[in-house]
């Protein structure tokens, strides 16, 4: 029951933020041009890298422990809270370099400005802990969807004015805001002006593999579009830049929803037997369910890509076609890899993580040289090779911790 109240609340929050994003893509295409949207797409890679950091993963052990004090809490905070502003600074003197690498001297002001995201989010990293350990996943659908609206009407309001591509680094900044802001002031959590090293070395020790293997997929996954921007036009960028919104809203969506409740529900199981019931059951459902919609998405691309963006945008499809068949081995890979910290091998994790994705930045690199269409073609191969490989470690954990008696 705990498990159907959590798929449906998280459901609701995710592919609310997934409607407004595609809501955000329907308005904003028509009012702003490709190169505004590849302009900003290149800065995700930093952004996401950095809000990748600051989340750490630490988080995750506070789960798993059965006291959590103000204390536990307040030692993350301020960790996240100095890890954003030493990152937002090393991203503030450097982004003049950036800028000069793409020739786009405009990218100064972005990266500095939507850096500010990043020391914003520290705010609700505990914030959001709170909320999964609680299972207020009721709370965190509505403090989500209104962020989301908020700053999608500020979005719009921008571009409506006439302020192009700032549009986009503002809906992102108002977002990131109004999370932090909703989120404390329901939780009302205060931090004491003290960190515990027993605290921070408990919480570091099982977030450390989880955030190497995460650093390393956020690279791999986001410097295609940085690849892509340095060997075609700004244009192309901005058409994978917006076809990555569009799969987004699958491949996000569903992940964010399976991470936000799997983890925290399957954390509570005391036996090994539940937690192997849950995941096959959730990989069947998955695979067949996911398999349906996307061929049924893949016949209607075109129709989709039509309404949805506009004529202008019409060659996005065959891009769009073959990014969306990497929507189902990445969720797969989720669904494995929360399975793997709920066993508590959060160092399995670091080890296959890095593996896929050093696989994916070395197809990325051989296929640069090929063509842009070759890169798309890499990334869906080597999602699937991830999922086999992910599955078969799983399944690999369960006999031994079985043979093991791990029950």
């Amino acid at each position: 029951m705990r498990f159907r109240t959590a798929i449906i609340w998280n459901g609701l929050s995710q592919f609310g933020q997934s409607g407004i994003t595609l809501l955000s893509t329907i308005i904003l295409a028509r009012m702003l041009t490709p190169d505004d949207f590849g302009l900003v797409g290149i800065v995700g890679i930093f952004i996401a890298f950095s809000q990748m950091m600051v989340d750490s993963e630490m988080g995750g052990a506070l789960l798993r422990k059965k006291i959590v004090t103000r204390m536990d809490y307040s030692t993350l905070f301020w960790y996240s809270l100095g890890v954003s502003i030493l990152i937002y600074g090393v991203l503030f003197l450097t982004a003049p370099y950036v800028a000069r690498f793409y020739s786009r001297p405009e990218l100064t002001g972005v990266i500095r400005l939507l850096s500010v995201c990043i020391v914003i989010h520290s705010f609700r990293v505990v914030q959001f802990i709170i909320l999964l350990r609680e299972l207020k996943f009721k709370i965190s659908a509505i403090i989500n969807i209104v962020s989301g609206l908020i700053a999608l009407g500020t979005a719009i309001f921008l571009a409506y004015k006439g302020y192009g591509y700032w549009a986009l680094v503002w809906q992102q900044i108002v977002m990131s805001g109004m999370l932090a802001v909703l989120m404390t002031c329901y939780n009302k959590f205060i931090p004491v002006l003290s960190i515990s090293k027993e605290s921070f070395l408990y919480q570091f020790r099982f977030g450390i593999g989880l955030l190497g293997g995460n650093m390393v997929i956020t690279i791999a996954n986001n410097i295609s579009t940085n690849i892509i921007a340095k060997i075609a036009s700004l244009q192309f960028t901005g058409y994978y830049t917006q076809t990555t919104r569009l799969t987004n809203f699958f491949q996000t969506s569903i992940s964010s929803i399976f991470n936000q409740s799997i983890y925290p529900l399957m954390s509570k199981f005391e036996t090994l037997r539940e937690v192997k019931g849950m995941y096959r059951n959730l990989l069947l459902v998955m695979t067949l369910g996911m398999a349906l919609i996307i061929m049924m998405i893949e016949l209607s691309s075109s129709w989709l890509i039509q309404i949805v963006l506009g004529e202008s945008w019409m060659p996005v499809v065959p891009i769009f076609q073959i990014l969306l068949l990497s929507v189902l081995p990445a969720c797969l890979q989720v669904v494995c890899r929360n399975v793997m910290k709920t066993l508590g091998t959060t160092g399995k994790v670091m080890v296959i993580d890095s593996a896929i994705s050093l696989l994916l930045l070395l197809a990325l690199f051989i296929s640069a040289f090929i063509s842009t269409y070759s890169i798309l073609w890499a990334i869906v191969s080597v999602q699937f090779i991830g999922a086999i490989i992910w599955i078969a470690v799983a399944e690999w954990q369960f006999m031994r911790m079985k043979s093991l008696r791990i029950d």
